[in-house]
C-alpha cells in the first residue's frame, strides 16, 4: 500500500477526471433527474502530516474478493424511481416531484419525514439476511449506516431521527454486525450523509415545503442556498457545525459498533480535512485497540492513497492495478434501492463482473435492495443463490487468488483498450456482456485459473493464448476446477490448447485449472 505513492496519486487524479466526465454523461452517475451535479472534489488536498496513518491492506480483505451490502431505509417506502427520491421529490423539475404530489399531496403537508412512520421493517431478520449472503458466497457485509436522507440506521445519540427511536424501532447496524460476526463475516458500515449538505431545499418557505421548517432541521439539515442545493460549482461547502455533526455520527458508529470496514461515498472531500483526519485517526485507533485489521474505502481524491482503498462506483479498471481496489455495482440496471418495476441484472452478468474485477486485483461489492418491510424479494434471492452455487464449485479460482501477469484475453479485453470514437460512448457497466471467448486469469500457489466467461461448446478446443508468452510457466496438468476432471492439453505456438469434454457441464463460467511448475503467488 505504501509504495509508489506519487504514481498512484497521479493515477487517482486521472481516475477522478474520468469519473467526473462519466458523471456528466450519466447525470452524475446517479439515477437522478434534473440538473447535472458536481460529484468529485474541486481541488487536491494537502495530506502532509497524515503519513503515520498509512496502513497495508489486510490479507483477509485481499482474499475475500466478494461482499454484499444493501441500500435500505426510509427511501424504500415510496419504492419509486431510486434512493434519490428523498431529494427529487422536492424538485419541481423532476417526474418524481409530480409523482409525489399526485400520490401523497403537497410537500407542505406530506414531506419526506412523513414516510418515517411507514418504515416499519416488520419482517427484517438479520440472521436470515446474513445466512443468505453466506450462501451467496460473500465474505463481508453490512448496511448503509446513513444515506444522504439524514436518517441514521443505528441507535444514535447524535441524531434522534434514527431507526431505533423512530420507524421500525430496530438498531439495524447492531443487528447486522452481530449476525455477520456470528458467521465469521467481516462487518462493513457505509456513510453517505456528506450529501445532506444541500440534499433538501431547506431555503424554501415551510408553506411551500416542509424541508424549510426549522422544526425538522435535524433530519433535513441546515439552511443552505439554492446554489448549494443544486450542487453548483462554487457553492458554499459544509460549515464547521455540519462537519462536526457529520463526524460525530461516524465516530459514534466506529466506537459503538467496531466495523472492520468503513466506506465513504462521493463528496467526502467536501468535509473539512481536519474532520476527515479525525475520522481516519479514530478508526485506526479502534482497530489497534481491538487488535484488528481493517479497511477504509474512499472515492476520488478524498483521502490520501496510503490510508485506504480506492472504491469505484459502477466502473472498473481496464488493467491490473498495482494496489488492491474495489468496485461496487447494484443488482439492478438502474438504482440502488428497491423500487417498483426494478430491472435486475442476470446472475451471469454479475458473476462475470466479479471475475473481471478479481482478475485485475480488485474486490467486488454487490448491492441489493430489500423491500421496506424487510423482505428480500425472491428474484434477488435467486440471483444471489445462483452466484453462491457457482462459487461453491469454483471458488478456488476466486477466493485468496492474486493476479497473473495478464488479466485476460478475448474480444471484451480488446474493446476495453480502445477509446470510443468521437460521438460514441463506452457501454454502461450493466451493458458489459461476455462470451466464452473472453478469458480471465487468476492465480494461487502453482495454479493458473483460466475462467471462460460463458459456456463453450462441448468437445471443442480452447486455445489460451496467454501461455504462448515467455512469461508463462511450464504446464504440468489441466483439469476442470468444478469436478477435478482431467483434460487433454498440448502446447502450441499459439498457446495452451485444451480439449473440453463432449459432456461439459453447463456453467455461467467454466474454470480450467492449469497446474504449473512455478509458484505464482504467495497467497493461501
Amino acid at each position: 500500500m505504501k509504495q509508489n505513492s506519487v504514481t498512484w496519486r497521479l493515477f487517482l487524479l486521472l481516475v477522478s477526471l474520468a469519473v467526473i466526465a462519466s458523471c456528466a454523461d450519466e447525470q452524475a452517475g446517479k439515477p437522478v433527474e434534473g440538473p447535472i451535479i458536481e460529484q468529485a472534489s474541486e481541488h487536491v488536498d494537502d495530506y502532509t502530516g497524515w503519513e503515520h496513518l498509512a496502513r497495508d491492506v489486510p490479507a483477509w480483505y485481499e482474499d475475500a474478493k466478494f461482499g454484499i451490502y444493501f441500500h435500505w431505509g426510509v427511501y424504500s417506502v415510496p419504492a419509486h424511481h431510486s434512493e434519490w427520491y428523498s431529494r427529487n421529490m422536492y424538485n419541481p423539475d423532476t417526474t418524481i416531484y409530480t409523482h409525489h404530489v399526485e400520490t401523497y399531496g403537497p410537500l407542505s403537508e406530506f414531506g419526506y419525514k412523513d414516510f418515517v412512520p411507514m418504515f416499519r421493517a416488520e419482517n427484517f431478520d438479520a440472521d436470515e439476511w446474513v445466512d443468505l449472503f453466506v450462501k451467496a458466497g460473500a465474505r463481508f457485509t453490512g448496511p448503509v449506516a446513513e444515506h444522504a436522507d439524514g436518517f441514521s440506521m443505528w441507535d444514535s445519540d447524535v441524531n434522534t431521527w434514527n431507526a431505533m427511536d423512530r420507524g421500525p424501532g430496530i438498531d439495524v447496524v447492531a443487528e447486522m454486525g452481530r449476525a455477520a460476526r456470528a458467521r465469521d463475516l467481516k462487518f462493513l458500515a457505509t456513510f453517505h450523509h456528506m450529501w445532506l449538505w444541500g440534499w433538501y431545499p431547506t431555503f424554501k418557505d415551510p408553506s411551500e415545503a416542509d424541508a424549510g421548517d426549522p422544526a425538522y432541521a435535524e433530519l433535513y439539515g441546515p439552511v443552505v442556498s439554492e446554489d448549494a442545493w443544486r450542487h453548483r460549482k462554487g457553492a458554499a461547502r459544509p460549515d464547521d457545525r455540519f462537519n462536526r455533526r457529520f463526524t460525530d455520527k461516524v465516530l459514534e458508529v466506529i466506537d459503538g459498533y467496531h466495523p472492520d470496514m468503513i466506506y465513504f461515498d462521493s463528496r467526502f472531500g467536501h468535509i473539512g480535512i481536519d474532520y476527515r483526519k479525525e475520522i481516519v485517526t479514530r478508526f485506526v485507533e479502534s482497530l489497534e485497540e481491538g487488535d484488528r485489521e481493517g479497511v477504509i474505502l474512499y472515492k476520488h481524491l478524498d483521502l490520501p492513497d496510503y490510508s485506504g482503498v480506492l472504491n469505484f462506483e459502477k466502473a472498473r479498471m481496464n488493467r491490473i492495478a498495482d494496489r488492491v481496489w474495489q468496485t461496487e455495482e447494484p443488482i439492478t440496471t438502474f438504482a440502488w434501492n428497491y423500487y417498483e418495476g426494478m430491472e435486475l441484472r442476470p446472475a451471469a452478468d454479475i458473476l462475470h463482473a466479479m471475475i473481471d474485477v478479481v482478475s485485475k486485483n480488485g474486490i467486488y461489492l454487490l448491492n441489493i435492495g430489500p423491500r421496506a418491510d424487510g423482505i428480500i424479494p425472491d428474484e434477488q434471492r435467486d440471483i444471489l443463490l445462483a452466484i453462491g452455487d457457482w462459487l461453491g464449485r469454483n471458488g478456488e479460482a476466486i477466493y485468496g487468488t492474486r493476479p497473473w501477469y495478464t488479466y485476460g484475453e478475448g474480444p471484451r479485453k480488446d474493446a476495453e483498450q480502445v477509446e470510443p470514437a468521437e460521438g460514441e460512448k463506452k457501454p454502461a457497466y450493466h451493458e458489459l456482456h461476455y462470451t466464452a471467448e473472453d478469458v480471465r486469469y487468476t492465480t494461487k500457489g502453482e495454479t493458473v485459473y483460466a475462467i471462460l466467461m460463458g459456456q463453450p461448446d462441448g468437445g471443442s478446443t480452447v486455445t489460451l493464448t496467454a501461455f504462448a508468452d515467455d512469461s508463462a510457466p511450464d504446464v504440468v496438468d489441466v483439469a476442470l476446477q468444478a469436478s477435478g476432471r482431467g483434460l487433454e492439453w498440448s502446447l502450441a505456438p499459439e498457446g495452451l490448447e485444451v480439449g473440453l469434454p463432449d459432456d461439459l457441464p453447463r456453467e455461467m463460467a467454466v474454470v480450467v485449472a492449469v497446474r504449473t511448475r512455478a509458484t505464482l503467488t504467495s497467497g493461501p
